[in-house]
């Protein structure tokens, strides 16, 4: 299908630690409601093997920006906190850095959690990170964001929204103190690991910038809204990153969400979550731009049930992970098989599900060839064109030869390569080890192979490991790890 001769603006939306099955369209039952969600399939793809590159929040957001395996940089599997650097270089290509070469208009808004400012900055104190009182930067705007409006992370202090480099309703006469409670352990190797592996923050002062949990959704999306307002009709196209905050814990919708749902309070903050990606449908439809918009949600790692409260982990009807096992931060499916949808009119065929391999990681390359700009080796290595599946015209070939996942904890990987996964140690790696999940599958014995073997296309469930049946195909996944780990760009083995 033939490419406009205008490039679409691009709206991109990141859930936060949204399940497989927690909308309609990937089979919720009707405890909870998605029809905006639902709707962006109903017009659009829906893809069944999409992953996001990591089970938890900032590896995957570093991942979509850069096209780049974020086990390769100081941060490696693990979340990074408010008083942490930034954790892209500054001239690092970024999808938003890629557009605007391109005349796009660029802007993010929503949940941060990539760290802000370098050791050594103005403002910089190697325990507390970047004075808030002052400009925080470098940040979103200095990896080609030309706005930001949004959230250092969530559940992490201080609970602020920042605009571009400052604060937003910080008091001079009332400024904001970080108050670490222990002093942290710093590497002295900042190339290495320059964080402070401590997250246990508090704050004080700066009373009127602290934000109430339960206004985020609303007032992100009314920053999502206005930037649509402000740039429809333009003569340039524009990108908008919304990384959404639901639903991360803690759980706490606005009022006119509660008791929406019929499977408590997280059945309504995912109304919350559908309700505000309704209000950007609405409001590229008002402003006549829906035709012109490539539209693509999906969530940034699988859910969890460790936040959840007692009234809904035993609510009968709805598994979040859908039928798959594990859970957020485990290399299990159900720790990265997200739902992934994507919309754009009289492009992209309407109704149509695809079981291309895909994953966040591949939207850089992507969007490269939607701009017809050609990339350098150093840009996304670990990112593949993905254009093709989403305008449903490749058939059956396989885009992508493979893809890699980590855990959170223990560095535990895995590896992917078309219907062959080899997860490189016993259990998921990450916050659910040792603890039995709702899934009811018992932890690893004694005895039990020491790594687990499973082909995807008979047992997508993981549940019969196939080690000692195949040791050729063992090996051979673990030579393309190997590859994997060692080189700086994705390579495919034989």
């Amino acid at each position: 299908m033939p490419l406009p001769k205008r490039n679409p603006n691009i709206v991109f939306i990141l859930a936060d630690d949204l399940g497989f099955g927690d909308i309609g369209c990937y089979g919720a039952p009707s405890l909870v409601r998605t029809p905006n969600i639902d709707r962006i399939a109903r017009e659009g793809i829906r893809f069944l093997d999409a992953h996001s590159p990591s089970s938890v929040c900032t590896p995957t957001r570093y991942n979509l920006l850069t096209g780049r395996y974020c086990w390769r940089t100081w941060a490696k599997t693990g979340c990074i906190w408010w008083h942490d650097p930034l954790l892209i270089d500054e001239g690092q290509t970024t999808i938003a850095s890629l557009l605007k070469r391109q005349g796009y208009t660029t802007g993010m808004v929503g949940k941060w959690h990539l760290g802000f400012g370098r050791p050594g900055c103005d403002g910089w104190d190697d325990i507390k990170g970047l004075d808030p009182n002052a400009s925080i930067a470098p940040g979103p705007c200095e990896v080609g964001f030309d706005s930001f409006f949004g959230v250092p992370a969530i559940s992490q202090k201080p609970h602020i929204f920042i605009r571009n480099h400052d604060v937003v309703d910080l008091s001079p006469d009332d400024p904001m103190e970080i108050i670490p409670d222990t002093k942290p352990e710093w590497m002295t190797d900042y190339q290495q690991r320059p964080r402070t592996h401590n997250p246990n923050i508090d704050t004080d002062g700066g009373h009127a910038a602290i934000y109430s949990h339960e206004e985020v959704t609303k007032v992100l999306t009314r920053e999502a809204v206005s930037f649509l307002e402000d740039h429809a009709g333009q003569a340039n196209p524009f990108f908008l990153y919304y990384s959404a905050r639901n639903v991360h814990s803690p759980l706490i919708p606005h009022p006119d969400f509660k008791h929406t749902s019929d499977c408590g309070v997280y059945g309504d903050f995912i109304h919350e979550l559908d309700w505000s990606v309704g209000e950007i449908l609405k409001s590229l439809d008002r402003l006549g731009i829906s035709d012109d918009t490539l539209v693509i949600f999906t969530s940034d790692n699988g859910a969890t049930e460790h936040h959840r409260p007692v009234e809904f982990v035993d609510n009968e009807g709805l598994r979040s992970n859908g039928p798959f096992r594990g859970q957020k931060s485990e290399v299990y499916e159900g720790g990265h098989r997200v739902p992934l949808i994507a919309r754009w009119p009289g492009k992209i065929p309407s109704d149509r599900s695809s079981r291309q391999l895909i994953a966040l990681t591949d939207m850089l390359a992507t969007f490269a060839a939607l701009t017809g700009t050609r990339l350098d080796p150093g840009e996304g290595p670990d990112s593949f064109n993905m254009l093709p599946a989403l305008l449903d015209d490749i058939g059956n070939n396989n885009l992508r030869p493979a893809l890699a996942h980590d855990s959170m904890m223990g560095q535990l990987f895995a590896i992917r390569s078309e219907e062959w996964k080899l997860i490189l140690g016993q259990g998921g790696g990450g916050l659910g080890a040792g603890w039995l999940g709702k899934t009811g599958i018992e932890q690893f014995a004694p005895g039990d192979p020491p790594m687990q073997l499973y082909n995807l296309d008979d047992d997508v469930f993981e549940q019969q490991n196939l080690y000692r049946k195949y040791p050729d195909i063992v090996n051979r996944l673990k030579r393309l790890y190997e590859v994997y780990q060692n080189e700086s760009q994705t390579v495919s083995v034989g």
